[in-house]
Formats: C-alpha cells, sequence, structure tokens
C-alpha cells in the first residue's frame, strides 16, 4: 500500500509528489499522458513564483517588460514596466523537473496509465486504473479541470470555465508579447500572441463557445496581416476553471490545482496557485499520515489554509472577470486608451500593488479610479457575476476540429 497515490503529473501533482517524497513518504504518481507537463499553456510565470519555486535559467526563454495590447477597435497600445514582473519559459521542462526531483526522493511515477476510479473506504482508497488496481491510505486529485475524478468522490465539478485554443506558430516577430480584445476576436476574454524562441511563438484564445470557429479566424487575421508564416503545430483545445470547487476535501482525498479551480479567473494562468497549494496539501497530509488521522474533519485544515490565501484573489478575479464580459468593444477600448493616456496602468504596474500573481488590488484599485467609474458607470458588477453561462457540454457540442 503506497502512503499516497497523486493523480496527475502538472504543476500540483509534481511539488506535491515531491514534497512527501522528501518528508519519506511512499508515493505513486499516475498520468494519461506521455511526456510529463504536455499541457496547454502560455508558460508564463510572475517572478515572484520563480522566486519561491526556482526555475533553472535555461527553461527561460525571455523576462519581458512590456506588452502590446491590441484593442477592439484596432489601436496598438505598449505598457511597460521598469523592472520585469513575469518570465516566459519552457513549461513542459520546468513542471518536468519538479517530477525529477520527486523521483530523486524515492516517488515512483505511472506514465500512460489512466486512473478511472477511486473508492475511499475505512482502510484505505483502492485506485482503479488502465492497467490494474492499487491501495493507498491517501490520494491527491491533481488531474486537471478535464477529469471527473472529483464527481466520483462526491465533490461535485467546478461551476464555470472557459475553453482555451492554442497553436505553435512560425513567425518572425521577436517582442513583444501580443493581447488582442474584441467581440470578433475573443468575445468577453482575450487572444494573445507569445513570443518564444527565435521565430516561433504561440498563438491562442479563451472563449465560452465556438472556441476553435474564433482560433481559425484569429490564426486567418494573423497570416493576413504578415504576424505569422506557418502553424507548426496543431491547435490544441483545453478546459480552464474559472471558479473553485466548493469542497476540496473529503475522507482520504484532497483536490488540488486545476482539478480544485486553482486558477486566475482574470487570466487563466495557475502554475503558482497550483504550486502553492500543492504545497499547503502536502504538509496537511503529511501530518494526517503521522496521526493516522485521514478524515474530512482533520484534511479540512488544507481547504481553510488555501482558502485564506487565494479566496479574496479568486473571487475578485471573477467579478472582475464577469463584468469584463458585459462591456462592448467602445468601453473596452476608451478604457485602454483612457488608461494608457493618464499613465493610470504604468503607475499601478510600477508600484508594489502591481503584481503578475495577485490582481486583486489593482483591481479595486482601477474600479475605483475616476475615469474607471465613468465608464463602467452602467456595468452592474453583482448582476454580471451570476449571469447565465453556457454548459460545457454546449462548448463541447459547439466546436469541431479540435484537438
Amino acid at each position: 500500500m503506497d502512503d499516497v497515490v497523486v493523480v496527475g503529473a502538472g504543476p500540483a501533482g509534481n511539488n506535491a509528489a515531491l514534497s512527501l517524497a522528501r518528508n519519506g513518504f511512499k508515493v505513486s504518481v499516475f498520468d494519461s499522458r506521455s511526456e510529463i507537463g504536455n499541457k496547454l499553456c502560455t508558460g508564463i510565470i510572475g517572478t515572484e513564483c520563480s522566486d519561491k519555486f526556482p526555475i533553472a535559467e535555461s527553461f527561460v526563454y525571455s523576462a519581458p517588460k512590456s506588452a502590446k495590447l491590441i484593442t477592439p477597435d484596432n489601436d496598438s497600445l505598449e505598457f511597460s514596466v521598469a523592472y520585469p514582473q513575469a518570465k516566459i519559459v519552457d513549461r513542459v521542462s520546468y513542471v518536468n523537473s519538479f517530477a525529477n526531483q520527486a523521483i530523486d526522493a524515492g516517488a515512483r511515477y505511472h506514465l500512460e496509465e489512466n486512473v478511472l476510479d477511486l473508492q475511499p473506504n475505512g482502510d484505505g482508497v483502492q485506485v482503479k486504473t488502465s492497467n490494474g488496481t492499487y491501495e493507498s491510505k491517501a490520494v491527491i486529485i491533481a488531474a486537471g479541470f478535464s477529469s471527473n475524478l472529483t464527481q466520483k468522490v462526491g465533490l461535485g465539478k467546478v461551476s464555470d470555465y472557459v475553453t482555451a485554443v492554442q497553436a505553435e506558430v512560425k513567425t518572425n516577430i521577436v517582442a513583444p508579447t501580443r493581447v488582442y480584445l474584441g467581440d470578433d476576436i475573443a468575445p468577453g476574454f482575450f487572444a494573445w500572441v507569445v513570443p518564444q524562441k527565435p521565430g516561433r511563438s504561440l498563438v491562442g484564445i479563451l472563449a465560452r463557445t465556438r472556441s476553435q470557429f474564433y482560433m481559425n479566424n484569429f490564426l486567418d487575421k494573423l497570416k493576413v496581416d504578415g504576424t505569422i508564416q506557418k502553424i507548426t503545430k496543431i491547435p490544441s483545445k483545453w478546459g480552464i476553471p474559472l471558479r473553485p470547487l466548493k469542497d476540496t476535501v473529503t475522507d482520504r482525498v484532497l483536490v488540488v490545482g486545476d482539478s480544485a479551480g486553482q486558477v486566475k479567473p482574470t487570466t487563466g494562468g495557475g502554475i503558482y496557485y497550483s504550486l502553492a497549494s500543492s504545497e499547503i496539501a502536502a504538509d496537511v497530509l503529511s501530518k494526517a499520515l503521522i496521526k493516522g488521522d485521514f478524515s474530512k474533519r482533520y484534511l479540512n485544515e488544507y481547504q481553510q489554509r488555501w482558502k485564506d490565501l487565494l479566496s479574496h484573489e479568486l473571487e475578485t478575479g471573477y467579478a472582475a472577470r464577469r463584468m469584463y464580459e458585459y462591456l462592448s468593444d467602445g468601453q473596452i477600448s476608451s478604457l485602454a486608451r483612457q488608461a494608457y493616456k493618464s499613465g493610470f496602468v504604468r503607475e499601478i504596474l510600477d508600484s508594489p500593488k502591481g503584481s503578475f500573481d495577485w490582481h486583486s488590488e489593482t483591481i479595486e484599485t482601477f474600479l475605483t479610479n475616476p475615469i474607471s467609474k465613468s465608464i463602467l458607470g452602467l456595468v452592474n458588477p453583482l448582476l454580471a457575476t451570476f449571469a447565465k453561462r453556457p454548459s460545457f457540454e454546449d462548448e463541447l457540442l459547439s466546436t469541431t476540429g479540435a484537438t
């Protein structure tokens, strides 16, 4: 019997396995993929994340100090900061580095082995996979948004989501990262072009519905204006949670990362929040293994601690996200230009309140700024938050050609 089975070899799963293995526990990690860390992601992390969870310099493509915003009316605004707040990284190598350390510490990895079911009982958890059945004292679910394991253990599913579609392209641009806004590009969300190595960029969009349709249109637009030369890796699709699970703990089971909805609703980024939450999960589970108490009541310390860390960020970001979805193209363009001309955005980004990973203070400052208030006056953030959202099934039915 393992002490802990970790389902999913992403940032959350690998870091939890690393911490538990270093504490001397018997850990097995299962992942359906053949390559660790190979998941749709732009690979952008904040400097705070790289400081707390170090990354080898060889995995860093760049540390940009500017980004270009393309408004719905096609105005191009370049925002700069005095010091880099983020790094564009080799996401696969970064995530893999945690797995390699976990393996060195004694964790065992089972790749290309899909976990099909979890059955907690009084003695442990029976873990059924595509290759067989295993026993463990406890389980960490870190299998991503698409996993149904949270439902199988009675914790339900994330209540809101967005679909990301991303392709790798050949391009002659070097910098900066470009973010595109507008209903004809990515209604209610945004699209991006993120340069990585010379001649290679990632292109993607976020959309609630018809994601492949909007992605195809965006790629066509970039081909016409000469931004990209050809697609070198066909578009892939992935679900990104926008709200956390109500409960992330039950007897013998903890849920971490995208599976738990620990993702920034503003951008869809989840690496740092996943790593931070997995550290808490490993600490709580280590104490549970020593005490021999795997009850929901004892493990609930995990939920209390990660919510203390992230809840305000997630709720503030979600309210801002839903309010943005209510804005017209004209309002978005006006907000962007006014913020740019007034220097408000630059002032925020260069202040202690400006952070790539912590958005709540920036959002609150922005919403109380006279310029923002005059443009946002007709938007009710409370009503926007609770407005109807399409179901995940609707998006799957309306999207074709995605992998």
